[in-house]
C-alpha cells in the first residue's frame, strides 16, 4: 500500500497495540476502519505538557479551506477521501475513505487525536456530577410545575384511559 501523501511504500507498525501502517518518508499513518477507536480507547502513550497545551490551544471547529482543496485518495480503493474535523471541533483534519476503508493522519496528528480525546474525557468526568444535578433540578422543577397546574393528573388520566 502507498502513502496517500508521497506515495512512497507504507510499512508495518504498531502503535498502542494496534497494527498501523505507516509512511517512513512523511510521518502519516493509515488506519484500516475500526483501528482509530482502538487507538483512541488506549492509554499507553504519554505525551509532553508542551504538546497537551499547543494542541488544546488550536482547538477549531470547521476545516480549513487548503484541507477542502486537496485531493487525497484511498490507497484501497483510490476514491477521493473526504477530510473531517475530528469530533467536529478539535481542529485535528482527518482524511476519510468514503467507502469505509479507514483514515489517513498526517504526521503528529494522531497524538493530537489522542490528547484531544483524553481532554474530552476529562472534561466529561469533570462535570458529570454537576450534570446530573441540572438534570436533576430540571426534572423536580417540571414535575413541580405539573403538580401545581394540574397537568400531572390530567396526563395520568389520559394514559389511562388510552390504555383501556
Amino acid at each position: 500500500m502507498k502513502c496517500v501523501r508521497c506515495q512512497q511504500q507504507l510499512s508495518r507498525g504498531v502503535y498502542e497495540g494496534v497494527d498501523i501502517d505507516k509512511c517512513v518518508s512523511c510521518g502519516g499513518i493509515w488506519l484500516d476502519d475500526g483501528e482509530l477507536a482502538k487507538i483512541v480507547g488506549a492509554t499507553i502513550e504519554t505525551f509532553s505538557q508542551s504538546l497537551i497545551t499547543k494542541t488544546l490551544d488550536t482547538v477549531s471547529k470547521g476545516i480549513p479551506q487548503s484541507e477542502k482543496d486537496s485531493v487525497e485518495r484511498c490507497p484501497k480503493c483510490s476514491q477521493e477521501m473526504k477530510a473531517l474535523n475530528y469530533a467536529y471541533q478539535s481542529g485535528v483534519i482527518i482524511d476519510s475513505c468514503p467507502n469505509g476503508h479507514g483514515i489517513w493522519v498526517d504526521s503528529g496528528e494522531i497524538e493530537k487525536v489522542q490528547i484531544f480525546k483524553e481532554s474530552q474525557d476529562r472534561d466529561l468526568e469533570k462535570n458529570r456530577e454537576d450534570w446530573h444535578k441540572l438534570a436533576k433540578n430540571a426534572k423536580q422543577a417540571a414535575e413541580s410545575d405539573l403538580k401545581s397546574t394540574g397537568l400531572l393528573s390530567t396526563l395520568i388520566d389520559f394514559l389511562e384511559k388510552l390504555q383501556s
